[in-house]
């Protein structure tokens, strides 16, 4: 099922929840993007228009983390809607090698959310 988060003059501030469903912990980290529109091509640059927090976090094997999303300036909202990303990048971590062998392959994965800011 696709995601998607609204923010608008009734709902001003979004949540998600992000799950570890390993038994490891994991270390994460947000990016927010806004869509721009650059001679003639769509592209997403880094923004300051949103807060997320926790920017970065660790999360334990199992647990969750609620994460808060709110537009910075109340007076952004206009009749036509605006679209943001909200990037949640996991980062590497080092895994202890016991014997100098390794069986083990750990993948990092990100995830690219839509955000909609609307009336």
């Amino acid at each position: 099922m696709p995601v998607n988060i609204e923010i608008s003059e009734n709902n001003k501030i979004a949540t998600m929840t992000v799950q570890n469903n390993d038994y490891t912990p994991k270390k994460f980290q947000l990016l927010l993007l806004k869509r721009v529109y650059e001679n003639g091509t769509e592209e997403y640059k880094e923004t300051t228009d949103l807060i997320a927090t926790p920017v970065t976090f660790t999360l334990h094997g199992g647990k969750t983390q609620l994460i808060q999303l709110a537009l910075k300036n109340t007076q952004n909202f206009s009749t036509r809607a605006k679209d943001y990303r909200i990037i949640v990048r996991e980062l590497p971590c080092r895994v202890k090698i016991e014997n100098n062998i390794s069986s083990t392959v750990n993948l990092v994965v990100q995830h690219s959310i839509p955000i909609t800011i609307s009336r």
